[in-house]
């Protein structure tokens, strides 16, 4: 018989121990990055040639994305939230290029403008809601629906030191990707299709590269600040005698009990 939570109900099983919340892997998103990102540009350079407009050029490259989203729900049963997007930007991007009779200015800017989107809502939401939108959008990409990791990456946020990275996240991300959004609108329109199809990949790769590595980098500056506060708390008092003992042993980091904190004083961040 399993052993039951303090208080007489049952907590929610662990996750798997091979997880652990916090960045998302790269490597499990790398087939949507190649299928729904540089396959289509490929296929605009080979078709533009045989038809007679950027716009119906795009078209066709795009149908590559929309087809790989819809072959993952013939998959999965499911069309995630980042292929619904994806849907949608194509849809947006097809019926507003033929309302202003096949402008190819709308299809080239449909990923930055839904980028844009998402960069202000994760600066907006920091004052408008308890947890960011780049909480979500992270914990989708990380845990899935998951019910185990999607509780594991819900207490990260429990944690005032997570609750802090999360925000100081959503900042950087926000602005990083305006910036970015804003960079691709502006070269949309003063460069052929071509040049911007070209270019347009080599300052997204550079903007979120960037991004990435600011992640984990303050991702290990917070571990290391955690583990150098919470190491004279766990010496003991034989060796870390009795000043370092009780709540000053934390240099000024709140003590959120054994129920909320690893024993070695990890706040929950996976080392990247």
């Amino acid at each position: 018989m399993e052993p039951e939570a303090p208080g007489g109900a049952e907590g929610p099983p662990p996750p798997r121990p091979d997880w652990q919340p916090g960045i998302p892997s790269v490597r499990e998103h790398l087939p949507s990055l190649i299928f729904g990102g540089a396959l289509p540009i490929g296929v605009y350079f080979v078709v533009r040639h045989h038809l007679s407009t950027d716009a119906q050029a795009l078209i066709v490259a795009g149908c590559v994305s929309a087809l790989w989203v819809l072959v993952q729900f013939v998959r999965q049963r499911r069309v995630d939230v980042v292929g619904a997007v994806v849907l949608l930007g194509f849809a947006v991007g097809v019926v507003g290029s033929t309302l202003l009779g096949g402008n190819a200015y709308v299809l080239k800017v449909r990923d930055a403008f839904f980028t844009a989107l998402f960069g202000v809502a994760c600066i907006v939401t920091l004052f408008t809601h308890d947890r960011p939108a780049l909480f979500y959008v992270s914990r989708y990409l990380s845990a899935g629906r998951d019910p185990d990791k999607v509780s594991a990456f819900d207490r990260l946020h429990e944690l005032p030191v997570g609750r802090h990275t999360f925000r100081v996240l959503s900042l950087v991300w926000g602005i990083g990707l305006v910036v970015e959004a804003s960079l691709r609108l502006t070269l949309a329109d003063i460069v052929p299709t071509g040049t911007f199809l070209a270019v347009s990949p080599f300052i997204t790769a550079s903007v979120i590269g960037s991004l990435f590595a600011f992640t984990v980098l303050y991702f290990r500056r917070i571990q290391a600040a955690a583990a150098a506060a919470a190491g004279p708390a766990t010496a003991g008092p034989a060796t870390a005698g009795p000043a370092t003992a009780g709540p000053a042993a934390t240099d000024g980091v709140p003590d959120s009990g054994p129920d909320s904190r690893p024993d070695d004083g990890d706040p929950g961040f996976p080392s990247p």
